[in-house]
């Protein structure tokens, strides 16, 4: 019995070596009240820019990076304070899912912070679409209005999922052998 659960273990890591994770989108619309068109790039570090082509009611926007999650099916956070107030975003990604705390820049108002939720898909390729999930603002000038960005997966790494797991399997045969040896 034994032996069929190491060789089901091994068969199973070698099944699964690696996952496409994103490292970064090329922005090409915003969705907030109306369609704008968008240019730049936000980053898995949490760095990158977006700013608008077409004026939003007579002046551009510009988003700037400043966090970066992918931890999926658990709850995640990014609050502080803003010059337009306090905020609190909690927030649970799903599968695919990424999202970066940006704060958004317009007119007279500066570092308005912005959740900017994209969905890559599970095992994304370069050119693949990210499509922005809106998310309501928690501060003026536009709160409780949703905005969203979508675009294209400009970047991914190869994830090895199995390191743990080969870890995890060495241990088990080490246990196997030790328990043979004590009988």
């Amino acid at each position: 019995m034994n032996k069929s659960i190491i060789a089901g273990f091994v068969s199973t890591m070698l099944g699964t070596t690696a996952q496409a994770a994103v490292t970064s989108v090329n922005v090409t619309s915003q969705f907030f009240i109306g369609n704008y068109a968008a240019t730049g790039t936000l980053f898995d570090d949490g760095t990158g820019a977006v700013s608008s082509v077409v004026p939003f009611s007579a002046g551009h926007w510009t988003y700037s990076a400043v966090a970066f999650f992918d931890t999926t099916g658990v709850q995640s956070i990014w609050a502080g304070t803003s010059a337009e107030g306090t905020f609190n975003y909690q927030f649970t990604l799903s599968a695919g899912q990424i999202a970066w705390g940006t704060k958004w820049s317009w007119m007279t108002h500066n570092d308005v912070p912005v959740l900017a939720i994209m969905d890559c898909g599970i095992n994304p390729v370069v050119g693949d679409s990210c499509t922005g999930i809106g998310t309501p603002m928690q501060t003026p000038p536009f709160a409780f209005q949703a905005t969203a960005l979508s675009g294209t997966v400009a970047s991914i790494s190869t994830v090895p999922i199995p390191a743990a797991g080969w870890l995890l399997g060495s241990g088990l045969v080490g246990l196997i052998g030790a328990g043979r040896r004590s009988i």
